[in-house]
């Protein structure tokens, strides 16, 4: 899957916000239409698109309608266009929004096709002054009849309640196919502090002279090396341009391999996966990320030089599933991290309302990042009091069954530091079983943190004069629904706020790959 098939994918992870009734936008404020260039090649795979907005020079928390049109130009002449659901900060229902007949929201789109033009009309509450709306996935898949050099100007606009309309273009079209090829996924393994080294390659796996590759390596930038290339830009990771011509058969690398590091304090299994992407010069200039980052400005790092090809047909990679390698980067060592359970007992009347924060906390040695290993995020399971009801609870807490919520360490935590869950809460009852807060005491699929028999500690809230025969309850079962329940809400979320935020695939949950599969200790039922 190519980078924009990935972008455009995540809108089919999302669930859609409330309508909310349309008022009039600011007429100052603008809503700028967008759908990036698509390049297909003969035979050759599906490319998904966005149709996207951004509106801009709007009071926070505005309501407003947003409408855009995009005329393909000509493009079904040599493709099929397939109009799927985006996503929006809207909710569109089984009702008509001003002519379209829109479906249940788990298919919803607020958007409809009529042979070349693409109507799409919703109403969009808009939460900053310059926001992203999402109504629609654009799917495009070269007829038999499509042939090299085949084009579509596609025009579009857009117009934001009676604001003036505004308007872009972009193009479809149908280029050579190619096929670059990644190397094999790697394991390194490095402690704290020590640089290890490793050297991504690439082979033209096709019949066709390449001209020129992008490589994007997304990774933190506090794991990797100094330097400063000036045919690659740096931000979450790194983007390099590589103008040599890759010829049919031949396998190229590049002229200095890239070191990682991990912080000297980090966590022994402490975990990261980077994927690394090679792509065509032309299919990168598509993603309208080539501003991405800050350039290097020293020597440019090189591949294997060979004779320049004079072809200028654009190139499109016909597998581009084989153009992903894994590293997995393991920090190793045996300083393990004690780590605590804190629980609370509070004194509070009926009635009463206050924050309960649960925590956990961390002895040292070493340094927990999540931001940085996604393995260091870990599942801390709450159950509260029965006697209290919760009005609100942490951004990185979801609901469970039974009262449990699952959340997880959201932030670093160094020795002698301790992360806190916030609970705001109010006392409904004299009595109630006493709630618990649990981690498990190893990081996910490594054998890196232990909490020497203090993964658990009590909640409780006591009600003066009260006499009551509290229960501490027992742990029931391994937790695996939790496990489930987390992993798919962290796709959801990281996806979301990747799209909205960075729109391309090397800033993907802040340049690294979405954590999934974080472990939950236990769960817990109330007694009938």
């Amino acid at each position: 899957m190519s980078l924009i098939s990935r972008v455009a994918a995540i809108g089919l992870f999302l669930a859609l916000l409330p309508v909310s009734p349309a008022l009039a936008a600011p007429t100052s404020a603008v809503a700028e239409p967008h759908v990036q260039p698509v390049t297909l090649t003969p035979g050759g795979p599906e490319k998904n698109t966005l149709i996207w907005v951004r509106t801009r020079n709007v009071e926070p928390g505005t309501r407003a309608r947003v409408e855009v049109t995009v005329d393909l130009g000509g493009a079904t002449g040599f493709a099929d266009v397939r109009v799927g659901p985006g996503f929006l900060s809207t909710k569109p229902t089984s009702a008509k929004l001003d002519g379209l007949v829109v479906d249940e929201p788990d298919t919803a789109t607020a958007c409809l096709r009529t042979g070349e033009k693409i109507l799409c009309s919703w109403t969009a509450t808009l939460s900053a002054a310059t926001s992203f709306e999402y109504p629609a996935l654009l799917s495009v898949v070269p007829k038999k009849t499509a042939k090299i050099g085949d084009t579509a100007g596609v025009t579009m606009s857009a117009k934001l309640g009676e604001g003036a309309a505004s308007t872009g273009t972009t193009v479809f079209r149908v280029g050579e196919g190619v096929d670059l090829a990644a190397g094999a996924d790697r394991v390194l393994r490095a402690a704290p502090g020590r640089p290890i080294k490793f050297t991504p390659a690439v082979r033209n796996a096709g019949a066709t002279t390449i001209d020129g590759a992008v490589l994007i390596l997304p990774a933190d930038p506090r794991l990797l090396g100094p330097s400063s290339y000036r045919n690659c830009r740096y931000d979450f990771g790194l983007i390099c341009t590589f103008d040599n011509a890759l010829q049919p058969g031949l396998r190229y690398a590049l002229a200095k391999p890239i070191t990682l590091r991990a912080p000297a304090d980090a966590v022994p299994g402490s975990a990261v996966r980077m994927v690394d992407q090679w792509m065509t010069k032309a299919e990168w200039a598509e993603t309208e990320q080539t501003e991405y980052g800050t350039p290097g400005t020293g020597a440019p790092l090189t591949l294997d030089v060979v004779v320049p090809s004079l072809d200028d047909k654009p190139q499109v990679d016909v597998l581009p599933e084989n153009n992903y390698t894994a590293t997995t980067f393991t920090v190793t060592g045996k300083r393990r991290p004690a780590l605590a359970a804190a629980g609370v007992r509070r004194t509070a009347a009926i009635g009463g309302s206050f924050v309960l924060s649960p925590g956990l906390a961390n002895f040292g040695p070493g340094t927990l990042r999540p931001d940085m290993f996604p393995n260091n995020r870990l599942g801390v399971t709450v159950l509260l009091p029965a006697n209290v009801t919760v009005h609100s609870e942490p951004e990185n807490c979801f609901p469970g069954e039974d009262d449990v919520r699952y959340c997880l360490l959201g932030r670093e935590v160094g020795a002698g530091q301790r992360a806190t869950f916030p609970f705001q809460v109010t006392v409904a009852d004299n009595c109630g079983d006493s709630g618990r807060i649990e981690f498990a005491d190893r990081l996910p699929d490594q054998d890196g943190v232990v909490a020497k028999g203090r993964e658990n500690a009590q909640l409780s809230v006591n009600v003066p004069g009260a006499t009551c025969a509290a229960t501490v309850l027992p742990i029931t079962g391994p937790g695996a629904g939790g496990v489930a329940l987390i992993g798919v809400l962290l796709v959801a979320l990281g996806l979301a706020l990747a799209l909205v935020h960075r729109r391309s695939v090397g800033r993907l949950c802040g340049g690294r790959p979405c954590p999934v599969g974080n472990r939950f200790h236990g769960k817990w039922t109330r007694k009938a």
